[in-house]
C-alpha cells in the first residue's frame, strides 16, 4: 500500500477524531448548565459514531460491514435522544409540570425500532427473536409483572385523569403536588420539598383526594370562653374571614359550635380558598387576625385548665345588691309595675330569673298557656302571628327596654302571638307565682293593674283604627279584675 493510498484514510480518520474531541470538549465546557448536560447521552452516541467512522477505513471497504452499522446505530440513538430532550425542554418552558409517560414509551418504541433495523441490516433473523418460546415469554412476563403493572396503571391514570401535573393531591397520609406521571411512577413534591416517587400501581389502588377547583374547603378550630354568647363569637369569626383576601365569598365561610370542652366552647371554622398552594399562608392569616379580633372584643381564649372549688355546703344566698337593683330598675320600666314600692316589687323577686336567647330562638309561642311574662333588657325580638291562611305575619319588632306576654299571664288567655329573638337577647322572666303572692298580700295592686291594662287595650284599639267598643274603661277594668281574682285566687 503506497503513501497516496494511506493518506486518504489517515486524513479522514483524523477529521473524525477531531470532531469527536470537539464534541467532548464542548460538552465538558458546558457540563455545568443543567439543560446542556441533558444532551450528554446524545453527544456520547455521536462521539462513538465518530470513533467508529474514524477506524472504519482500516477495517473493511464494504459500507454494510459491522462498523458501519454500529456507526449508523449510534447516530440514530443520538438523534432520538436529542429529539426527546429537546421536546422535554420545550414542554417545560410552556408548563412546569407535565406527564412524561407517553414521551418515555414513544422513546423506548423508537429505540426498539432502531435496534431491529440495525439487526436486520447485518442479516440477523429478527423473526426468530420475536417468536421466542412460550417458556421464555412466561419467565419474562413474571419477571416484568410489577413493571408492566406500573406501566398500564400509568396509562390508565393518564387517560382517566383523576389528577394532572400541577395538581395538589392527598393519598394515605401524604399531601403533595404532582410533577409528572412517568412510565413506572408518579413524581410528587411535598410542602417540605421532599420528592416522593410513588409507583403508578399504588396510586391506582389508593383513594386520591384532588385539591383542584375554584373553591377548596378547609377548616380550623378555636376555643372561646363560656361567658361569651356563641352568636357573638360566630359574628366576629365570620367578619375576620371576610377580610382575608384568599378566602372566596362563595361558598360563604361559616363558624359552628362543635363541642363544650373543659375550659372553652370549641368552634369549627369552615372556609374555602382558590389555590391550595396558599393553604399554610391562609391558615396563618386567619388565626393571626382572629387573635387580634377576639382581643378587641374582650373575648377570651382560655388556657386548658380545670378549677376545683372546695367549700362547705351553705344555704343559697341572694344575688348581690347591684344585680337586685338592676332587676328592680328593669321591672319599674313596666307601666303597671312602675308605681309599686320596693317592698311590693320584692315579692316578685323569688320568681324572677334571667334568661338569654340566641338568634331565631322562640321565646314564647302562639297558642301556649301564659304562665309568665317577659321584660326585654337587651337586644331585639320579633312578634309574629298566624293569619287566616295559617301563614306567619310580621306584627312588630320590640327593642329593649320593652315587655310582652303580660296579658296572657294576667287573664289566663292563650298567647296571641309568637315572639322570637332577632339576635342575642337578655330577658327577665317573671313567673305567675310571684303575682299570686303579690295580689293576695295587696289586692289594691291588682285593681290598679286592671285599670292600667284596660286603658292600654282602649288605646291599642284606637291606634289600630278599630271601632270604639261600647264597654267603658271602668267596666273593662272590673271585668279584668274579676278574671285575675279567679286565676290568682285572692
Amino acid at each position: 500500500m503506497d503513501a497516496a493510498t494511506l493518506s486518504s484514510p489517515l486524513v479522514t480518520s483524523a477529521l473524525w477524531l477531531a470532531g469527536a474531541l470537539i464534541l467532548v470538549g464542548g460538552w465538558w465546557l458546558g457540563r455545568d448548565q443543567p439543560a446542556f448536560r441533558r444532551f450528554g447521552g446524545a453527544l456520547w452516541c455521536l462521539v462513538a459514531a465518530t470513533v467508529v467512522e474514524a477506524v472504519m477505513p482500516w477495517l473493511a471497504s464494504r459500507p454494510a460491514n459491522v462498523a458501519f452499522v454500529l456507526a449508523i446505530a449510534a447516530v440514530s440513538f443520538a438523534v432520538v435522544r436529542g429529539i426527546a430532550v429537546t421536546a422535554d425542554l420545550v414542554m417545560r418552558r410552556r408548563q412546569a409540570h407535565f406527564s412524561t409517560i407517553f414521551r418515555d414509551l414513544a422513546t423506548l418504541l423508537v429505540y426498539a425500532v432502531v435496534i431491529l433495523a440495525v439487526l436486520h441490516s447485518v442479516d440477523v433473523d429478527v423473526s426468530g427473536l420475536l417468536t421466542t418460546s412460550a417458556i421464555v415469554t412466561a419467565v419474562i412476563g413474571l419477571a416484568l409483572q410489577e413493571t408492566l403493572g406500573n406501566v398500564f396503571s400509568g396509562l390508565s391514570l393518564q387517560m382517566q385523569k383523576p389528577f394532572e401535573p400541577g395538581d395538589w393531591i392527598g393519598f394515605g397520609g401524604n399531601v403533595g403536588r404532582v410533577q409528572g406521571i412517568g412510565w413506572r411512577s408518579t413524581s410528587i413534591v411535598t410542602r417540605n420539598l421532599e420528592i416522593l416517587d410513588v409507583p403508578n400501581a399504588f396510586l391506582a389502588r389508593e383513594v386520591v383526594r384532588n385539591f383542584r377547583g375554584e373553591a377548596i374547603g378547609d377548616e380550623l378550630f378555636v376555643g372561646v370562653a363560656y361567658a361569651i354568647p356563641p352568636n357573638e363569637v360566630k359574628e366576629v369569626i365570620v367578619e375576620v374571614l371576610r377580610g382575608v383576601p384568599d378566602v372566596v365569598a362563595t361558598p360563604p365561610a361559616t363558624a359552628e359550635v362543635v363541642d363544650y370542652g373543659d375550659s372553652a366552647i370549641k368552634y369549627r371554622i369552615r372556609f374555602w380558598i382558590r389555590d391550595y398552594t396558599r393553604q399554610p399562608a391562609v391558615r396563618d392569616a386567619i388565626m393571626s387576625r382572629l387573635w387580634y379580633a377576639l382581643r378587641r372584643h374582650d373575648m377570651e381564649i382560655p388556657f386548658p385548665i380545670r378549677n376545683v372549688y372546695l367549700h362547705e355546703a351553705a344555704p343559697q344566698r341572694d344575688p348581690d345588691a347591684r344585680a337586685q337593683e338592676q332587676r328592680l330598675a328593669a321591672l319599674r320600666q313596666v307601666d303597671f309595675l312602675a308605681e309599686l314600692d320596693d317592698a311590693a316589687l320584692g315579692m316578685l323577686r323569688p320568681d324572677v330569673r334571667e334568661a338569654a336567647f340566641g338568634r331565631d330562638e322562640v321565646i314564647c309561642r302562639e297558642g301556649d298557656a301564659g304562665d309568665a311574662f317577659f321584660v326585654l333588657r337587651r337586644g331585639t325580638v320579633e312578634v309574629v302571628a298566624r293569619g287566616a291562611a295559617g301563614h306567619e305575619t310580621h306584627v312588630a319588632d320590640l327593642r329593649a327596654p320593652a315587655f310582652f306576654g303580660e296579658m296572657a299571664l294576667l287573664t289566663g288567655e292563650a298567647r296571641s302571638a309568637t315572639v322570637r329573638a332577632r339576635g342575642d337577647a337578655e330577658l327577665l322572666i317573671v313567673a305567675r307565682a310571684g303575682f299570686e303572692a303579690l295580689f293576695k298580700t295587696r289586692p289594691s295592686v291588682a285593681a290598679a293593674v286592671s285599670r292600667i291594662l284596660a286603658t292600654r287595650q282602649s288605646e291599642l284599639r284606637e291606634r289600630r283604627g278599630q271601632s270604639v267598643a261600647t264597654e267603658s274603661n271602668e267596666g273593662r277594668a272590673r271585668r279584668l279584675l274579676a278574671r285575675m281574682q279567679a286565676i290568682f285566687r285572692f
